[in-house]
């Protein structure tokens, strides 16, 4: 059974991201989507995910809306959605909702 999560971040780390799912990719455990602004995650959350999102992750430094905006956002639109928050340089969550 897959699952789906939902990376927001720069091109540079969502490559990063898709060699270290690689093989969870590979094999059909996991449904990585991608978007690279918040704009981009609020109507990607809004369309179609599918399978059963997991997760919804964001950089806190993006350009235009920031992760905090964008947290603030999904909760009202897509309150039921699990969120992180990130650096990418740091590898420890900021926060989770």
């Amino acid at each position: 059974m897959s699952a789906s999560w939902l990376w927001t971040t720069d091109p540079t780390w969502l490559s990063f991201f898709q060699q270290r799912f690689r093989r969870e990719t590979h094999q059909g455990t996991y449904v990585l989507h991608n978007a690279t602004s918040g704009a981009e995650a609020l109507d990607r959350l809004a369309g179609e995910i599918a399978p059963t999102l997991v997760a919804a992750l964001s950089d806190i430094n993006m350009p235009g809306m920031d992760g905090l905006q964008l947290l603030v956002q999904i909760k009202q639109r897509f309150p039921s959605s699990p969120f992180q928050l990130r650096r990418t340089r740091e590898r420890t969550p900021m926060l989770h909702s």
